[in-house]
């Protein structure tokens, strides 16, 4: 079988569910809540499936969900955004992955999250795909399954002569396998002070963050998300940095997913990662003035008029 697809995203589905509470229960305790909400919402993979399908890229999902209402809407939602799931997994034993995300009142969330069936991803599901989508441009992933499925992936992809993104959410305490098989590394501010095994704080330097990853990293290019701030990139010649884009924000849920596959599918249309990374930083902007994730991300035909209206802050 031979797939036409640009773009393979190697990645999980654990959409969540959240509950208000007044503050976080103790152990033992119970506590009442409201405002229960189940979003149409998937796990960092199938975001980025869906947000790079909506925005024209040939895109092909690989990972694995259980047999049940979670992985069924997952599929539902991947098909009606043009995601090709031939190599989506359907378990008969595991449940589908889920993240149960608390709220209290000061604004601080206490979030589980269960990989589900996500860990069950295997090696011969990534090998299926490549083989079978040879003209494919781009191997992406995230670390919401096991990291070293989710690198087997990017270091196949390498040596497949492709350009591979990660985007390293959450992002990983210990060492990260086949790192010198990544094109392009994008943590966002957090993440990329975790990886440099540092303790997350505000404050920081940005640019000198960006400089020590990539040097650490040995990575060609390296950008980091800053959310109202902008990126900021270093690649083998230097640094950049683009502002954010002056927009009513009304939820910011996604939108580093959004830029990830805006990104892939700016190369795949033929740019350079610099000339991506500043037309996803206008889609991630345009996501985030709509509430929701997965029924904000963009779609191709309102990027033009939105680009034409907005400028950089």
């Amino acid at each position: 079988m031979t797939i036409d697809s640009e773009i393979i995203i190697v990645g999980s589905h654990a959409p969540g569910i959240f509950v208000q509470v007044k503050r976080i229960p103790k152990a033992g305790e119970t506590v009442i809540g409201w405002n229960f909400d189940e979003p149409i919402d998937g796990g960092k993979g199938s975001n980025q499936a869906i947000a790079a399908a909506r925005l024209g890229g040939k895109t092909c999902f690989v990972g694995c969900v259980g047999k049940d209402r979670i992985g069924e809407e997952g599929k539902k939602w991947m098909q009606k955004a043009g995601v090709n799931i031939d190599f989506l997994r359907v378990h008969e034993e595991i449940s589908s992955g889920i993240g149960f995300i608390l709220l209290s009142e000061n604004g601080v969330p206490a979030m589980v999250t269960s990989m589900g069936a996500n860990a069950a991803v295997e090696k011969s599901d990534i090998d299926k795909a490549l083989e079978s989508a040879p003209e494919s441009r781009i191997v992406m992933t995230q670390f919401e399954l096991p990291i070293d499925i989710a690198m087997y992936a990017i270091k196949k992809g390498r040596e497949s002569g492709k350009t591979t993104i990660v985007n390293p959410g959450p992002a990983p305490e210990e060492p990260i396998p086949y790192m010198e098989a990544i094109s392009v590394l994008i943590p966002n501010e957090t993440e990329a002070q975790v990886l440099l095994g540092r303790e997350p704080v505000e404050g920081y330097d940005a640019e000198e963050l960006a400089r020590a990853l990539k040097t650490k990293t040995q990575i060609e290019n390296v950008i980091i998300t800053l959310g109202d701030k902008g990126i900021v990139g270093v690649d083998n010649d230097g640094c950049w940095h683009i502002a954010a884009l002056d927009v009513e924000v009304k939820d910011t849920s996604g939108a580093g997913d959004v830029f990830c596959s805006a990104l892939a599918v700016s190369v795949v249309n033929g740019n350079t990662i610099r000339e991506a990374s500043a037309w996803a930083n206008k889609v991630a902007a345009l996501s985030v003035t709509r509430p929701g994730t997965i029924p904000a991300f963009p779609k191709i035909e309102e990027i033009s008029n939105f680009m034409a209206l907005k400028s950089p802050a």
